[in-house]
C-alpha cells in the first residue's frame, strides 16, 4: 500500500491538511491530489469550522506538481494540469473557509492550490512562482482566473509570462497573499488566525463565502433569479437561528460567543 501523501490533523474545529512529501519539497502527484480531494469532501462532512492547507517541513509548501509524472495521466484519465486544476475546485468549493499557511516556497500547482484557498499566510523569505512557461505548459483556464481575480490582468501576466518567483513581501503588496509573518511566528499566527475564524458563526461565515463566491462567478452577467433567492435563504436561515441569539447574548453578557452552527 502507497504512503499517504495527505495528512489529516484536527485542532478545536479547524482540520489541518500536510502535504507530506518532504524529500520532493512537497511536489503534489496524481495521488496526492486524489487524497486532498478525499480529504476536502471529508472536511465538508464532518462541518469543521477552517480547513488549514499546509506543506510539512520547514523549506515548502508546494513545489508544484511532481516531474517524474509530468508525462503520465491519472487512472481518471487526468493530464498533470487537469488533476491540479480538478483538486483546485474541490478545495475552493469547500463549504467554511479555507486558509494556505505557506510555511516555505510556493510554485506551480502547489501555488494554485494556495490560490484556491480563502485566505493565504505567508511565512518571510518564502518564494512564489508560475513556471509553466519554463516548461512549455499552456496553464489552464480556470488557474488563470484564480490569479487574475487575485492579483489582476497586468500581474498575472508578469507571473506568467517572466515565470519568476516574487518573494512573499512582494506577494503581499500584489494582494497574492493575505499576511507575511517572520519566520518563528508563521505558524501561530496561521492556525490562530484560522482558529478566530473557526470560532466565528458557522452559517454566517459560510453563507457569505458562498455570496462572495457567487458574486466573483457572476461579475460580468450579474447574478439570475436563483442566486437571488439562494442568497436570501442563506440570509433567513442566519437570522432566524441559535447562533444570532447567542450573539446578542454574548455581547450583553460581555463573554465569548458559543456558536454551534444552527
Amino acid at each position: 500500500m502507497s504512503t499517504p501523501r495527505i495528512r489529516t490533523e484536527d485542532r478545536d474545529g479547524v482540520r489541518v491538511l500536510v502535504i507530506d512529501n518532504v524529500a520532493k519539497r512537497n511536489a503534489v502527484g496524481f495521488q496526492a491530489l486524489e487524497e486532498l480531494e478525499e480529504a476536502c469532501l471529508a472536511a465538508a462532512a464532518a462541518r469543521v469550522r477552517c480547513v488549514v492547507l499546509r506543506g510539512a517541513g520547514p523549506v515548502a509548501f508546494s513545489s508544484g506538481f511532481d516531474l517524474d509524472e509530468m508525462g503520465e495521466t491519472s487512472r481518471r484519465g487526468l493530464r498533470p494540469d487537469e488533476a491540479v486544476e480538478r483538486a483546485a475546485e474541490v478545495l475552493a468549493a469547500v463549504p467554511c473557509p479555507t486558509l494556505a499557511y505557506l510555511n516555505g516556497s510556493a510554485y506551480g500547482g502547489g501555488l494554485e492550490l494556495a490560490s484556491a484557498c480563502d485566505l493565504r499566510v505567508a511565512r518571510a523569505g518564502a518564494a512564489l512562482g508560475m513556471p509553466p512557461a519554463k516548461l512549455g505548459v499552456v496553464y489552464p483556464e480556470g488557474g488563470l482566473r484564480r490569479f487574475l481575480g487575485l492579483v489582476g490582468a497586468a500581474r498575472t501576466r508578469e507571473l506568467f509570462f517572466v515565470g519568476r518567483p516574487v518573494s512573499a513581501e512582494t506577494a503581499l503588496a500584489w494582494g497574492l497573499v493575505n499576511r507575511v509573518a517572520p519566520a518563528e511566528d508563521a505558524e501561530r499566527e496561521a492556525l490562530a488566525l484560522a482558529a478566530e475564524i473557526g470560532a466565528n458563526a458557522p452559517l454566517a461565515v459560510q453563507g457569505m463565502k458562498r455570496i462572495l463566491d457567487l458574486l466573483e462567478a457572476t461579475h460580468e452577467r450579474g447574478l439570475s433569479d436563483a442566486e437571488r433567492a439562494e442568497i436570501a435563504d442563506l440570509r433567513r436561515r442566519a437570522f432566524e437561528s441559535r447562533d444570532i441569539v447567542e450573539g446578542r447574548r454574548a455581547r450583553e453578557e460581555r463573554r465569548p460567543p458559543r456558536f454551534t452552527g444552527e
